[in-house]
């Protein structure tokens, strides 16, 4: 029974694949009293950005949202914000202060460029870039009429073609081999201890 679970354990990372995809990224920007540090955050979907309020200015606060209709808040169907960002807060009496906003992209619905607003309490308004990609790993194949494999105008063409795998691909293909490997050794000396 050893054997097969170790043999299970070297070949599993072999029938799993390997993958590399997009690693969430936390971004902050910075909310200063007339402009954002960044202006502009592009994202992928997974990713997640922190809009942090320093403007530390007496009775100032900070709402970002998207107001679609531009009926200066967002309460409306699609629209979403921060909520009301204080430069402090005393937690002890005000367990509901912020002074930050984490808006995690988890909704592919989000993919998009938006203009948000910053609606300031003293009425003024700061517009916030947000760029919204989808987390693509497809590979496109050739379009109708495209050649794909062999074809005539490839033999013409005799310049060299550089791998795309890093080293590192390689070792962890080679690792994964020499797993596999090992795991047959172990599942005939298994099978070989029950005959």
């Amino acid at each position: 029974m050893r054997g097969w679970t170790l043999a299970l354990l070297l070949v599993f990372p072999l029938i799993s694949g390997v993958a590399f995809a997009h690693e969430p990224d936390t971004f902050t920007v910075i909310v200063r009293e007339d402009s954002h540090s960044p202006v502009e955050v592009n994202l992928v979907v997974n990713d997640t950005v922190q809009y942090y309020n320093v403007d530390n200015r007496a009775n100032i606060t900070h709402e970002i949202g998207l107001d679609l209709n531009g009926d200066d808040d967002f309460d409306d169907a699609n629209e979403f914000s921060s909520g009301v960002l204080h430069s402090e807060c005393d937690w002890d009496n005000d367990s509901d202060c912020r002074v930050a906003w984490i808006f995690a992209i988890n909704d592919t619905a989000l993919v998009g460029n938006y203009i948000l607003s910053d609606l300031l309490s003293d009425g003024s308004e700061i517009e916030v870039r947000l760029n919204i990609a989808a987390d693509d790993h497809s590979n496109s194949a050739p379009t109708i009429g495209e050649c794909f494999g062999d074809c005539e105008e490839d033999e013409s063409e005799t310049k060299m073609k550089r791998s795309s795998q890093t080293d590192l691909q390689k070792g962890l293909m080679l690792a994964g081999l020499m797993m596999f490997g090992g795991a047959s050794a172990l599942f005939v000396a298994a099978l070989m201890q029950r005959a």
